[in-house]
């Protein structure tokens, strides 16, 4: 089950004034999608957290009284307050402000909506403030980790005991804890040994998770059993140990970097997560955690988030996830990163009304804000966000030493470290940063340039002449980009010349956005990657070709026509494969996948005849050394 609809009316930052504005804080999901949001301080993502957390505690009697908006006034709308979901079995529920109370308001299918209330045990309400109960000291206390995973609304507590050697025991941990209050001991054994068995559970996903972010860290979660002495009961006890690099760590919150214990508490907040049984309907809202993490370890989340198996075959698939964030260029980031969500952004609009208030509209793409503007006949904006649009298909498609002169592209993979601004200059465009190393430490240096687009329009045209790729609109698109650089070139910006021109426009990104342009092979940091063939000759001689790859290996494809551009190659030797001792010394470069191939060819071929070489060699009979085909990486 996965939500499609949420609609919220006067509850916090959801002002509505009139029936009028009744869909104005609708989300719209229709398959289910998993939500990314960008929004500014004060426009509204906290409330939405609110309102979802607020809705599935209520359905299960367990919420707080609805918090209409401070500025409502009865009788504007025709409704009372509401919190409105929709699930894709096409049922209607409604928190409302008119008693406090859920609503099943329509039920097409007829199924069991037990979910709803399922829903709210998985707790899966978390943002950067429960972050903080995990190594927040207060008053120099110790956090109280007993109480936020065992304690009456602790992330355990309504979760069935799984496994107790007394039947009577399979009911909540909070429920068997009140039991045990009665001095049952079978009900503290039981108690203790299926909590420690989840805490070591915890651990271990804990730690694969922690992984992602700081692989020389460990987290060791240690369960003290809860006791019965002298005709009374004690407490458990759950404290963290810390490792970093094998050492202990005895204060690890007062010696690790926000960063390292950011990335453990999300790691264990998601972990009891994967922890929880399968539910029908399960939510993970993620409200504003980035804030602790740098932007090294930003990706990995992502990577956790949208991984088909994190090692332990569990992952987050089947989980509806709402992302949330403050930074903007963050936002961006991650839009590329994660294909298939939808992408929300919300503001504060204190322009249509005296009342501030939040403004939610749909993250789309410059092409479509390009042709909403055309549709308007707003030419110049139209104009804008299509040169835009050009500009990201162009960086897409353009080798990296093409893009950023002066960068070899075989740095990694572009992650983004922190570093002393006094020893760096930095470089920056929509999607990379560029570090670059100061002479001294106040010395001027010049930084990366990159190319503007006209440039990259000049060199996608050589591009395209290099490699005889039948891209049959290059002069259409050499011709129209000093319109699209300058739209105010125009003498009338309403002209139906210019009209044509960005249809014309349009037509040409139709046809970019159909060629593929990736690395398949990224050599990274300078390491050559290991590579080899097997071919027979003329004689029937089997050979074993070893060589590497010293640069990226890309791939491009338009239509029909495939190709590999340039790709820095060398020989190490060759040897038959049925005798590896003996081998042939061969130290040649080649610039292309192409001609290295047509190199094994000539040396497999009878001297002084002709041979056929066929392209498909290239794709499936050049193997990694893992033994992966090139055509399996594409």
């Amino acid at each position: 089950m996965k939500i499609k609809r949420i609609h919220i009316s006067n509850y916090r930052a959801f002002l509505v004034n009139n029936d009028q504005e009744s869909s104005r804080y609708t989300i719209d999901l229709p398959n289910g999608e998993n939500l990314l949001i960008y929004g500014e301080n004060g426009s509204g993502k906290s409330s939405l957290f609110r309102a979802l957390k607020d809705f599935f505690n209520v359905a299960s009697n367990t919420g707080k009284p609805f918090q209409k908006n401070l500025f409502y006034e009865e009788g504007n709308t025709s409704d009372e307050p509401f919190i409105d979901i929709e699930i894709d079995d096409n049922s209607h529920h409604r928190f409302s402000s008119d008693g406090n109370q859920y609503l099943l308001i329509n039920n097409e299918s007829g199924v069991d909506t037990n979910y709803i209330t399922q829903a709210n045990i998985t707790n899966g309400f978390i943002s950067y403030r429960d972050l903080l109960k995990l190594h927040f000291r207060q008053d120099n206390q110790e956090p109280d980790l007993v109480s936020l995973f065992l304690g009456q609304d602790g992330l355990f507590s309504d979760m069935v005991v799984p496994a107790p050697a007394q039947p009577e025991n399979k009911i909540a941990y909070k429920d068997l804890w009140i039991k045990c209050g009665g001095l049952n001991q079978e009900a503290l054994t039981d108690y203790n040994t299926n909590v420690a068995t989840l805490f070591g559970e915890l651990e271990t996903k804990a730690n694969i998770l922690l992984a992602f972010f700081q692989k020389e860290c460990s987290l060791k979660i240690q369960y003290t059993d809860g006791e019965i002495i002298d005709g009374a009961l004690s407490s458990p006890a759950i404290s963290f140990k810390v490792k970093l690099f094998g050492k202990n760590l005895p204060e690890h919150d007062d010696m690790l970097n926000e960063a390292r214990l950011t990335a453990i508490a999300i790691s264990v907040f998601l972990a009891h997560q994967l922890c929880i049984p399968p539910a029908e309907l399960k939510i993970l809202f993620l409200d504003d955690i980035f804030i602790g993490l740098d932007m090294s370890n930003r990706i990995p989340l992502l990577k956790i988030l949208t991984s088909d198996d994190l090692g332990d075959r569990s992952s987050f698939k089947g989980v509806q996830i709402f992302l949330t964030t403050y930074d903007r260029e963050w936002f961006n980031v991650a839009k590329s990163y994660l294909e298939g969500w939808e992408k929300t952004e919300f503001y504060v609009d204190n322009h249509s009304h005296n009342i501030e208030r939040p403004f939610i509209r749909k993250s789309d793409t410059y092409r479509e804000r390009a042709e909403y503007h055309l549709t308007k006949g707003d030419y110049p904006a139209c104009a804008n966000y299509l040169r835009k649009a050009f500009e990201k298909e162009l960086k897409r498609i353009l080798p990296e030493n093409v893009l950023y002169p002066g960068f070899n592209g075989t740095s990694g993979d572009n992650s983004v470290i922190t570093l002393s601004k006094r020893n760096f200059s930095i470089s920056e465009n929509d999607n990379a940063w560029f570090y670059k190393l100061k002479e001294e430490e106040d010395t001027d240096v010049d930084t990366f340039r990159f190319i503007s687009l006209q440039q990259m329009i000049d060199q996608f045209k050589k591009l395209v002449n290099q490699y005889e790729i039948p891209f049959l609109l290059i002069d259409e698109l050499t011709g129209i980009k000093n319109r699209l650089l300058n739209p105010l070139s125009h003498d009338d910006l309403k002209s139906s010349i210019f009209k044509v021109e960005l249809i014309t426009g349009f037509k040409i990104l139709d046809e970019l956005q159909k060629i593929v342009s990736k690395v398949i092979l990224s050599v990274k940091d300078n390491n050559a990657i290991q590579m080899y063939s097997i071919k027979t000759d003329y004689k029937n001689d089997s050979y074993y070709y070893r060589f590497e790859l010293r640069s990226n290996l890309r791939y491009f494809q338009y239509g029909t026509h495939k190709i590999f551009l340039n790709a820095a190659f060398h020989t190490q030797y060759r040897s038959t494969e049925d005798n590896f001792s003996n081998f042939e010394i061969m130290e040649y470069d080649y610039p292309s996948i192409e001609k290295l191939s047509k190199a094994i060819f000539y040396a497999s071929t009878e001297p002084e005849t002709d041979y056929t070489f066929y392209e498909n060699f290239m794709f499936d009979e050049i193997y990694t050394a893992d033994g992966k085909k090139i055509s399996e990486l594409i």
